[in-house]
């Protein structure tokens, strides 16, 4: 069981992180480490080296943190042999709703997307209330998609189905009757799983309001119930999809 994308190095784990990467190793196969930001992008590659062949880095600039943009896809560059992937990036309409900005974060985006075809590594999308917008930038190009915590149309979702990229079902369907209705529809063959850690936890209690990357069984679960088939069934198809995307 792999989970496709946490954020190991978030703030709200810096009290207990070694404790927290130790227990998803008891849990799990592996963990792809996600970035969104420059500084977050550093301690994910640190990280990442201190566990390597467990967790696996993905170094990205969040369409909202467009300052970081220039030095993020400088360190990409300077580290393409040690990440296994580029992400997240993209856009994001939901925050963001001036014109003049989303003209930017499309720009920015292109970069990204023309550094993943040069590398050759999967670009991890950001695409809240922005899916459209985001597949059409990246439909006729060689980069290879995984669209992180979808959210789009099933009409849309289909097209990136098509389109042979990825899309990845957070913990957000254990909470969303959209989200399930998404992962219903799903093919195995076109699953990741995540749970987008610390966010989107399942569980409820005061205790466990952070996410943590093994609560992915829960996503499983879920998407089994739709799909109406073994939740193991669900979780081998995800690793052996998250294993071929970030080639480990």
């Amino acid at each position: 069981m792999i989970d496709s994308h946490a954020h190991m190095c978030y703030p709200t784990y810096d009290k207990d992180r070694e404790r927290i990467v130790g227990e998803c190793r008891k849990r799990l196969k592996a963990v792809i480490a996600s970035s969104a930001r420059y500084d977050e992008s550093l301690k994910v590659l640190e990280l990442c080296a201190m566990h390597n062949g467990f967790l696996y880095a993905t170094i990205g600039c969040h369409p909202t943190e467009l300052q970081d943009a220039e030095k993020v896809l400088d360190l990409i560059q300077k580290n393409k042999g040690k990440i296994a992937g580029i992400g997240e990036a993209g856009l994001d309409y939901h925050w963001v709703k001036e014109p003049e900005k989303r003209l930017e974060q499309k720009a920015v985006f292109e970069k990204f997307i023309s550094l993943a075809e040069e590398l050759n590594l999967p670009l991890v999308i950001h695409s809240w209330d922005a899916e459209q917008d985001c597949f059409e930038m990246v439909k006729g190009r060689d980069a290879f998609a995984v669209f992180h915590c979808y959210s789009g149309s099933r009409e849309l979702e289909r097209e990136i189905i098509r389109k042979g990229h990825m899309i990845s079902v957070s913990t957000q369907a254990c909470f969303s009757k959209s989200h399930r209705k998404l992962a219903r529809d799903l093919p195995l063959e076109n699953l990741l799983l995540e749970t987008d850690s610390p966010f989107l936890s399942p569980v409820k209690t005061e205790e466990e309001k952070r996410n943590f990357p093994w609560n992915i069984t829960y996503a499983a679960e879920r998407v089994a119930k739709e799909k109406g088939i073994g939740a193991e069934k669900v979780m081998e198809a995800a690793e052996e999809n998250a294993r071929r995307v970030f080639r480990i």
